[in-house]
């Protein structure tokens, strides 16, 4: 009779023990996109002068609804006081405006919210395998010789293509407390200090992998 209950306590601990790592929640991808700047030379054109912008995720799921993500990437800022007809107001007398090019590196964490209850597997006929989704969070970013923090949010839609394999389209935004990026330093006042800071924004796909199955159980497999 021990030994009936040490086999199942066994199974049991063997079975529980992916959900304790909860390595069914954890998906890895890449994503690709077109990065473009918005600030001084371009107060609301969607993509500016867009550049390339490649980099990694990584995201754990707390439920059918709610993820955790963290994006690490990088790409090219691109600008020209040219491209705006309008007057530039400088912080410094004697700022020359000229155009810009220069490699943009970042790094966030995000929370998730999906509008449905997504499953990645196929397996739960009363879940969908697609969601429109919202994120928001924190990150750090790095350009023209200096880190700046920064706020990301976004817009996407996910969908799954294949077991554990997903695809993604997504509109992001992030909203940095950097004035610099484009090198043009905008008067600032207190009440004008955060509106002035630039926003970097990008378009694209990504394709993210489970790294584990939700439903077998190792000890019966």
């Amino acid at each position: 009779m021990k030994k009936v209950a040490l086999v199942i306590l066994l199974m049991l601990v063997a079975c529980l023990a992916p959900r304790a790592y909860a390595q069914e929640n954890v998906a890895a991808g890449g994503l690709a996109s077109a990065v473009y700047y918005m600030g001084d030379f371009n107060h609301d054109q969607p993509l500016y002068q867009p550049g390339m912008y490649v980099g990694g995720m990584i995201g754990y799921s707390f439920s059918d609804y709610y993820s955790l993500r963290v994006t690490m990437g990088g790409g090219q800022l691109r600008g020209d006081p040219a491209t705006y007809d309008g007057r530039l107001m400088s912080s410094s007398p004697g700022q020359r405006s000229v155009p810009f090019k220069r490699s943009y590196f970042d790094a966030d964490v995000r929370l998730e919210v999906g509008f449905l209850p997504y499953d990645p597997f196929g397996n739960n006929p009363k879940q969908f395998r697609y969601t429109p989704y919202f994120s928001l969070g924190a990150g750090l970013g790095y350009a023209g010789g200096a880190p700046f923090m920064q706020t990301p949010i976004s817009f996407g839609f996910k969908y799954r293509l294949f077991y554990r394999v997903s695809m993604g389209v997504e509109w992001a935004f992030r909203k940095t407390f950097n004035d610099n990026l484009d090198g043009w330093e905008n008067i600032r006042t207190t009440e004008t200090t955060f509106h002035n800071n630039d926003w970097i924004s990008y378009v694209g796909v990504y394709f993210t992998y489970q790294l584990a199955d939700r439903l077998l159980c190792p000890a019966l497999k």
